[in-house]
């Protein structure tokens, strides 16, 4: 994982307005410090058809007092019993390093296949947990120890995603915008939505309090950060890759810059954008800021206890609920000023792609 240099977008961001946001800068300096203790943890002699991948709040560089390690086995190669073992040799070394194990939805902490998220992009075999994998995989993964696999399959799915974009190749839009890899995303954010619903009635509202100021937060982040990876393709790539578009049908030059773009973290993206459109100082400190008291909320360990333990039945008047929604109407408002508002640009993209 990259650490922070002066030159990162989030801090050319800190210059742009003249702000700091501590919650945000010791989360990143923790996730840092962290994946060190990680790579030192998993070091070993795995094949190179097998990438550790952690998503998260480390693979997005904002790592809080209670964070846990979602990581699966990626495996691009042929089947091998001895995938299981080292999957469970993960497993055990994790849990000898005293790292919080990820939650119990199955979709962390196993095996996944490149097959299935490589070949299975759509139709009914495109399960929830296979999509959620594919689009974490491109918003908010890090690969530990041999990176061959990960970047492999990341390869493999932008090919597929724009390859067989035949609008995005052939059309005759003035937009160059990958339009089946966002509704890919779109899907995403409406599918974890709805199971939102669902787990909140199979598990009778507990952990409602937590999973939903993620919901309002860091979730939804990510679906803003996948549009502007997304519209970054119109707005933000170098001439070279829209003309191999125009002119010769390629996708390659498009692929590499999406490559590039999403090693950032979600955070980076969104200030990579804010810096580069000159957004308004004020959504800036709107998103920022908002984010930062997200950040430092997840870190107090009584107000995230108390959110994981708060029913739905228990929402009215709750203090700490309460301040959720407030910054959570901030981080909202300042989304809504960024992709409808700030940017002529960008607005004419989101009414184009994500609204219609």
């Amino acid at each position: 994982m990259k650490s922070s240099t002066p030159l990162d977008p989030i801090h050319l961001l800190q210059h742009y307005v003249g702000e700091e946001w501590p919650a945000l800068s010791r989360a990143r300096t923790k996730a840092i410090d962290t994946s060190e203790r990680l790579e030192n943890t998993l070091k070993g002699s795995y094949s190179s058809d097998v990438s550790i991948v952690v998503f998260g709040s480390l693979a997005r560089k904002e790592w809080t007092s209670k964070s846990d390690v979602d990581w699966t086995l990626l495996i691009d190669g042929q089947a091998d019993p001895q995938h299981l073992e080292i999957a469970q040799d993960v497993a055990v070394r994790l849990k000898e390093g005293k790292f919080l194990e990820p939650g119990t939805t199955g979709i962390f902490g196993n095996m996944t296949f490149s097959h299935d998220l490589v070949q299975k992009i759509g139709g009914k075999e495109d399960t929830n947990e296979n999509t959620t994998r594919r689009v974490l995989l491109l918003q908010e993964s890090v690969a530990f120890g041999k990176p061959d696999a990960h970047d492999r399959v990341i390869r493999l799915l932008l090919s597929r995603y724009l390859k067989d974009d035949r609008g995005l190749r052939f059309g005759t839009l003035r937009y160059k915008v990958p339009r089946v890899l966002l509704n890919d995303i779109v899907r995403y954010w409406r599918t974890i939505t709805v199971d939102f619903v669902e787990k909140q009635r199979g598990q009778a509202g507990k952990g409602w309090g937590l999973r939903n100021a993620k919901l309002r937060m860091s979730r939804k982040l990510i679906f803003a950060t996948g549009m502007l990876s997304c519209f970054s393709c119109e707005l933000l790539c170098d001439s070279r890759a829209r003309n191999e578009l125009v002119k010769r049908n390629s996708t390659v030059a498009m692929e590499e810059h999406l490559r590039t773009f999403i090693r950032q973290t979600p955070l980076e993206i969104l200030a990579t954008f804010l810096v580069e459109l000159k957004i308004k100082p004020k959504t800036v400190l709107k998103l920022f800021s908002a984010y930062d008291s997200f950040l430092r909320l997840m870190n107090d360990t009584r107000k995230r206890d108390h959110l994981k333990n708060l029913h739905h039945d228990d929402i009215p008047g709750d203090p700490v609920f309460n301040e959720v929604r407030g910054y959570s109407q901030d981080f909202q408002d300042g989304l809504t000023a960024l992709f409808f508002y700030d940017n002529k640009r960008l607005h004419d993209l989101t009414i184009f792609y994500g609204v219609f």
